[in-house]
């Protein structure tokens, strides 16, 4: 249980050490400095101001999925990687496993160039526009 509401048990106890730290130097040299601020009218009265970081998070605005495809028999599924390192090796085994459980069903494989991108060569999107009636896209990491 914390204290601090929000915050980890980590950023916790950094708070505490931080802040006895800070108690215990200002005790030992706030005496002399304080002092000597007061002497020559050094304090400072000015105020800051802060502003949260965080902000506001935009409204999430939910969409309906796609509907599903009654049947795979006849239809042709694309299989789209991200281009992670090595993903590819699973989607190749789903193929596979597609092709050995719908013989009637045709799969296709496309490998987005790079996952740094985060997009698909436009022909690729082109191509299943025209030609794809579903899509699994796999994303690895």
């Amino acid at each position: 249980m914390s204290a601090t509401k929000g915050a980890s048990r980590r950023e916790f106890f950094q708070g505490i050490t931080t802040g006895a730290v800070g108690v215990a130097a200002a005790g030992y040299m706030g005496g002399a400095n304080l002092a000597a601020a007061q002497a020559t009218n050094q304090i400072c009265t000015e105020k800051l101001t802060v502003l949260n970081p965080l902000g506001t998070a935009p409204p999430v605005i939910l969409k309906p999925q796609a509907p599903r495809l009654d049947t795979l028999d006849g239809k042709t599924i694309y299989l789209l990687s991200n281009g992670y390192p090595n993903s590819q090796n699973v989607l190749y085994e789903m193929v596979d496993w597609f092709k050995a459980n719908y013989p009637k069903t045709t799969f296709e494989y496309r490998h987005m160039p790079s996952a740094m991108s985060g997009r698909a060569d436009p022909a690729i999107w082109e191509e299943m526009k025209e030609k794809a009636d579903a899509m699994i896209l796999g994303i690895g990491h």
